[in-house]
């Protein structure tokens, strides 16, 4: 049986929000500008948020592991390639978000790492990865399930503990 999961309403809401400004701009200009281009911009720029935001899903089927993004295209792994999967938090990459769901091959040759951009995705879409990881490899969640701000909130806690 396939589950398919695609982005999740808080991500939607956000870039949703975030692809409005142009419009408010736009209207807050109108009685002063009777020009078209304001209008224009802001239908692409909302169109492009929405687009990439479609564009993502993840697809886990008995075989395989299918993920699609508006950049980077479709990208597959078997079960049988997969090594270990870690859910990590990085800063390095200025293009990618810095919550990643990683899909390590077994073998570099064959099969290359599956790089998920996990910020946009539902817990459920997470834990359904790191899942099946645990199940046909390893897996390692990093302490970020419950993300960054609880992680960080945990080890504060324990750490002024009196």
């Amino acid at each position: 049986m396939n589950r398919r999961y695609r982005a999740d309403l808080p991500a939607w809401i956000f870039v949703g929000g975030l692809s409005c400004f142009p419009w408010l701009i736009v209207w807050g200009n109108a009685p002063a500008s009777h020009s078209m281009c304001g209008a224009g911009t802001a239908v692409v720029v909302s169109a492009f948020s929405f687009a990439w935001l479609f564009a993502f899903r993840i697809v886990l089927t008995p075989g395989e592991v299918r993920f699609r993004s508006l950049f980077r295209g479709e990208k597959s792994i078997r079960h049988d390639q997969i090594r270990r999967v870690r859910l990590i938090w990085i800063l390095q990459g200025r293009a990618r978000g810095p919550l990643r769901l990683v899909i390590e091959p077994r073998d570099r040759s064959g099969a290359r790492e599956l790089d998920i951009n996990a910020k946009v995705f539902s817990r459920a879409a997470i834990d359904a990865v790191l899942e099946l990881g645990a199940r046909v490899a390893d897996a390692d969640d990093g302490g970020l399930r419950d993300g960054v701000v609880m992680r960080t909130l945990r080890e504060w806690k324990q750490r002024h503990k009196t």
